[in-house]
C-alpha cells in the first residue's frame, strides 16, 4: 500500500473511532467542573443514593412476598426411614394372609397448601406493601433532592472560597503597594520607620489571609468530592449562571410545594399503608380457611396396604379462640401507627408552609443586604483610593490607610458571602417547593418505573 493510501486508511480509522467511541465531557477535556456535572456525577457515584436505591428495591420485593400467599404453596419432601423391628404374629384366619409391617422404606411426598379466605388479610397485606413501596419510591426521590442540594451547597462553598482567594490576592497587591509607598516616603524622610513596619505587617497579614483562603478552597473541594461520591474534584470549577428570584406570592409558592413535595406524598402513602395495616390485623379475628393436599409415593407397598402411593386432601378451618390478647394488642398497635401517620402528615404540611415562608423572607432580606453591601463596597473603594492619595501627600497617617484597607477588604468579603448565600437561598426555595433538579429527578422516576 502506498504512503497516501496508508495515510487515508489511518485517517479513516481515526475518524471512525472519533464517531463511535464515547465522547468525553467538558470536565474531562479541560478539567473544569460545572454544577450540572457535579450533580450528574453524584447521581451515579454518591453512596447514599445507591443505598436509597437498594432500600427501594427491598420495598418492591415486599410486594412479592405479600402476594405469595395468594398462590399455591408447593413443597416436596423425601425421606428414608428405618424403624426398630418387632416380632408380630401374622393376622388373618389361621395366622395367614396378613400384611407384614415394613421396617425400612423410602417415601417421596408432594405437599400443597392453598389459602382460601381470612377476611381479606392477604389482600390487605398486599395493598399495605404496595403503599409502603410507593412511599419508598417517593422517599428515594426526596433523598436524592437533599443530596443534590448538599452537592450544590459544597459547590457554592468552593466558589466562595475561590472568590475569597481572588479578594485576598487583590488585598495582597494593595498591601505590597502600600509597603512600597511607605518605604519610599521613609527614604524621602517624610514618614517614620513605624509607618513602614505597619505596612509590612499589613503585607504579612494579607499573605496569611491568602494562605487561609487557599486552604479553605482545598477543603471545600474535598467536601464537594465527598458529596459527589468521587475521590477528588477538579481544581477548576465554573461559576454557574446567576440565579434570580422570580417574585411570586407566598400562597402560590405554598400551593406549588403541595403539588411537588415528594415527602408529602410519601406521608400520604404511609397513612394509606397504616390504614391497611389495621384491616390486616383485624382479619385475625375471622376464620382462616385453606386447602391442603398431599401425595406420597413409596418403594415399600406394604406401607400403604399393597399400594405404591397414597394421597389425601383436606379443607382446614381454623379459628383462634385465645391468644393471650396478642391479636387485640396488634390491632391497637396498628391503630396507633395510623394515628402517628395522620399526625406526621398534618405536621409536615405545617413544616412545608413554614419552610416556604422562611426561605421567602430570607431571600427578600438577602436582596436588601446585597444592595446595601454593594454600596458599602463602592464607598469603601472610594475611601481607600482617597486615603491612599492623601497618604502620598502626607495628609493622613499610615493608620488611616490601614483602616481604609481593612474596611474595603471586609466589605468585599461580606458582599461575596451575601451573594453566594443568596444563590443558595434561591435553591433552598426550590427545595422547599419540591422543584429542585426536577429534570434529573424525572429521569430517575422513569428509570424506577421501567427498571
Amino acid at each position: 500500500m502506498s504512503k497516501p493510501g496508508i495515510f487515508c486508511f489511518v485517517f479513516s480509522a481515526a475518524l471512525a473511532l472519533g464517531v463511535f467511541l464515547p465522547q468525553t465531557s467538558p470536565a474531562e477535556n479541560n478539567g473544569v467542573l460545572t454544577l450540572e456535572q457535579a450533580c450528574r456525577t453524584a447521581m451515579d457515584e454518591n453512596e447514599n443514593i445507591q443505598i436509597s436505591r437498594q432500600e427501594m428495591r427491598k420495598a418492591e420485593h415486599d410486594i412479592t412476598s405479600a402476594t405469595s400467599a395468594l398462590y399455591p404453596q408447593l413443597s416436596v419432601r423425601g425421606a428414608y426411614t428405618r424403624e426398630k423391628e418387632f416380632d408380630m404374629p401374622a393376622t388373618g384366619a389361621g395366622g395367614a394372609g396378613g400384611l407384614n409391617t415394613p421396617y425400612e422404606y423410602g417415601t417421596l411426598s408432594l405437599n400443597l397448601d392453598q389459602h382460601i379466605y381470612q377476611w381479606g388479610k392477604v389482600w390487605s397485606g398486599r395493598e399495605m406493601a404496595r403503599h409502603y413501596y410507593d412511599g419508598s419510591r417517593l422517599r428515594h426521590i426526596r433523598q436524592i433532592q437533599e443530596i443534590l442540594y448538599q452537592v450544590s451547597v459544597r459547590y457554592y462553598e468552593a466558589l466562595l472560597a475561590n472568590r475569597s482567594i481572588e479578594i485576598a490576592e487583590t488585598a495582597l497587591n494593595r498591601a505590597v503597594r502600600q509597603a512600597e509607598q511607605a518605604r519610599a516616603r521613609f527614604e524621602a524622610g517624610v514618614t517614620t520607620r513605624t509607618d513602614v513596619l505597619r505596612a509590612e505587617v499589613q503585607v504579612a497579614q494579607s499573605r496569611e489571609e491568602l494562605e487561609r483562603a487557599k486552604n479553605d478552597y482545598n477543603i471545600a473541594l474535598e467536601r464537594l468530592a465527598l458529596e459527589m461520591g468521587i475521590e477528588s474534584a477538579p481544581e477548576n470549577i465554573k461559576e454557574p449562571e446567576e440565579l434570580l428570584f422570580e417574585e411570586e406570592p407566598v400562597s402560590e409558592l405554598f400551593e406549588k410545594a403541595m403539588a411537588n413535595r415528594r415527602d408529602l406524598y410519601q406521608a400520604q402513602k404511609q397513612l394509606a399503608g397504616a390504614e391497611n395495616r389495621v384491616e390486616f390485623e383485624k382479619a385475625d379475628f375471622f376464620p382462616n380457611i385453606s386447602l391442603t393436599g398431599q401425595y406420597t409415593r413409596t418403594d415399600e407397598k406394604d406401607l400403604f396396604y399393597g399400594e405404591k402411593d397414597d394421597w389425601k386432601a383436606s379443607v382446614v378451618v381454623s379459628y383462634p379462640l385465645f391468644t393471650g390478647w396478642k391479636n387485640s394488642a396488634e390491632i391497637d398497635k396498628a391503630r396507633a401507627d395510623k394515628n402517628q401517620a395522620q399526625y406526621r402528615l398534618a405536621r409536615l404540611r405545617k413544616q412545608i408552609r413554614n419552610e416556604v415562608k422562611s426561605v421567602y423572607l430570607d431571600i427578600r432580606t438577602q436582596q436588601k443586604v446585597i444592595a446595601q453591601l454593594e454600596k458599602q463596597v463602592d464607598s469603601a473603594k472610594r475611601n481607600y483610593q482617597q486615603t491612599t492619595a492623601r497618604f502620598k501627600q502626607g495628609l493622613v497617617t499610615a493608620v488611616d490607610q490601614v483602616d481604609a484597607f481593612t474596611a474595603l477588604n471586609e466589605a468585599e468579603n461580606r458582599l461575596a458571602q451575601a451573594y453566594y448565600t443568596y444563590q443558595l437561598d434561591v435553591l433552598r426555595l426550590e427545595m422547599a417547593t419540591g422543584t429542585f433538579q426536577s429534570d434529573l429527578l424525572e429521569k430517575e422516576t422513569v428509570n424506577n418505573e421501567t427498571g
